[in-house]
């Protein structure tokens, strides 16, 4: 709404779902840019990290049920955020989610294929 001309849909779910107080479970969107035939994303990136797909083929000796159950409150509430203001992901997996290798914090990355919630049943999918 406060953009002159249409942005676009992960650009905008990424602000929506950053929106009110500060989340440390989702990405965080720096900045973006609008070209004629693309648009550019520059997104925080934890250091070090890397996706949790990657992350368990190097590391699956880690996966204790303790980690996992680490890894999946965090998920869980980086969507519980997401559609609390109104940001349905669609897309939560393995390799939508960061893992920072040393606090093994986990962030929600992707928008790309989300969508605004909604009551209505979602009969599209990509």
């Amino acid at each position: 709404p406060d953009h002159p001309s249409p942005v676009p849909a992960e650009v905008a779910l990424t602000v929506m779902a950053n929106q009110g107080p500060h989340c440390r479970h989702i990405i965080e969107l720096l900045d973006w840019q609008d070209n004629p035939d693309h648009y550019i994303m520059v997104l925080e990136r934890p250091s070090p990290c890397m996706d949790m797909h990657d992350f368990f083929e190097h590391h699956g000796d880690l996966f204790t049920e303790a980690l996992v159950r680490h890894f999946m409150r965090q998920a869980v509430d980086a969507a519980v955020v997401c559609c609390s203001r109104g940001v349905f992901h669609r897309d939560i997996k393995m390799s939508n989610l960061l893992v920072n290798t040393e606090t093994m914090e986990v962030k929600l990355i992707d928008f790309g294929v989300g969508d605004l919630l909604k009551s209505s049943p979602y009969i599209f999918f990509s």
